[in-house]
């Protein structure tokens, strides 16, 4: 466990993200840290994510970043 979820939980999170293009626009060459907050703190209140920490948050946000970096500003993009 990364904080109140698991890794996988998390990894799940973050294609739901990078899906949904919550991490978008792309900030200094980074995701959409704020935004992605908002976003799951939306999703933790309406019910439809469980509860989840700062470190958990981190984790989605240092993933979605990672990728950005290896494979550009649409990671989900094809071909990518």
């Amino acid at each position: 466990m990364i904080g109140l979820r698991t890794s996988k939980e998390l990894g799940s999170i973050a294609f739901s993200v990078l899906y949904n293009d919550m991490h978008q626009p792309i900030v200094n060459g980074k995701c959409n840290r704020e935004k992605i907050e908002d976003e799951i703190t939306i999703g933790i209140l309406s019910g439809d994510l469980r509860p989840m920490i700062q470190r958990d948050v981190n984790f989605v946000c240092d993933l979605i970043d990672d990728m950005i970096k290896e494979y550009g500003s649409d990671p989900m993009a094809k071909g990518a």
